[in-house]
């Protein structure tokens, strides 16, 4: 039950970093292209934070899963628009 319900939170944080990031809106950027690389960069940021826990307690809700997850959504939608900017 804990991994289903960290893996909740890291699929809200990649939402609420691609609600954020409309703010910073290149042209060529679709919002639900946006939001799926918030969601992506939470799952592959949380699954990088818990990384160091595998001998140990390896939940998604530790401190490092969730600052992975949040680290991970903010830079991949960062990346999608910034790229964006860039080829246009």
């Amino acid at each position: 039950m804990t991994f289903a319900a960290g893996f909740g939170v890291w699929l809200v944080i990649g939402l609420a970093a691609g609600f954020l990031m409309r703010g910073y809106r290149a042209p060529a950027t679709e919002f639900f292209l946006t939001l799926t690389f918030g969601v992506f960069g939470a799952f592959i940021g949380g699954m990088l934070g818990t990384s160091p826990y595998i001998h140990h307690d390896a939940t998604p809700l530790r401190l490092g899963g969730l600052l992975g997850a949040t680290l991970g959504a903010l830079f991949f939608t960062w990346l999608y628009h910034f790229t964006a900017r860039r080829a246009i």
